[in-house]
């Protein structure tokens, strides 16, 4: 398989042809691709990833490249059907539980260090209209880097798990866990990670029994629903 150029050549950024799997398309052009807004209101889960790499844009999908231990963790865990790949993320917007996807930054990148402090700031506060808007159970940072940014902590104050942090005027409970990249050697298997999806679950089970979600969110839902949605 030819090599990806890791560099944009001289005058004429990223017009090279990337490989087969890219289906000849230059880099240029995946760059100028952004997924879906996945996302309704009253979602049970609601994803958020830090911005879409150059194979998930091209593929239109969310978590997409191969390796990476996101869907294989969703199907294992039994939050999704068996045979649901990166193809069925529009999909699970119908399930039960429901399950959504956004990421803080839209832009695509052939790595996350490409990304401004001002996208990701801009990227926060979008999030946080989204998240007073459709009010999802539980929003789940894919990775602790994604939510340090979305409260303004340093990386070593967040923790994986559970979330103190409250957004005033939304419902949502917050989960932070580890990136599902398969370069994480904290988590080096689809099996070391599962644990978190059962603890997403169960948080799931808690928000469908607190005493103010049937009432109060279901109505904020209804009006919500008169409404189109803008993305």
């Amino acid at each position: 398989m030819p090599k990806v150029r890791s560099k944009p050549t001289k005058n004429k950024p990223y017009l090279q042809k990337l490989g087969p799997m890219f289906g000849g398309c230059s880099e240029e052009e995946i760059r100028s691709r952004t997924l879906p807004q996945l996302i309704k209101p009253n979602l049970s889960i609601l994803f958020v990833g830090i911005n879409p790499g150059l194979y998930s844009a091209y593929k239109g999908h969310y978590y997409s490249k191969k390796g990476n231990h996101f869907w294989p963790c969703l199907v294992q865990s039994k939050l999704v059907p068996a045979h649901f790949t990166p193809d069925n993320d529009q999909d699970c917007l119908g399930l039960e539980p429901s399950i959504g996807f956004t990421d803080i930054v839209s832009r695509c990148t052939r790595a996350q260090s490409e990304l401004r402090d001002e996208e990701f700031d801009e990227g926060a506060e979008k999030l946080r209209d989204k998240l007073l808007k459709y009010n999802p159970m539980v929003v789940v940072f894919n990775g602790k880097q994604i939510f340090a940014r979305f409260v303004g902590k340093k990386l070593k104050d967040v923790s994986c798990g559970r979330q103190s942090y409250r957004l005033p005027g939304c419902f949502s409970v917050f989960y932070t866990m580890s990136n599902t990249s398969p370069l994480n050697a904290h988590y080096p298997s689809v099996q070391s990670r599962i644990f978190f999806y059962d603890e997403i679950k169960a948080l799931i089970a808690e928000q469908k029994v607190s005493p103010y979600w049937p009432v109060q969110v279901k109505s904020a839902a209804s009006e919500l629903n008169s409404e189109r949605t803008d993305e």
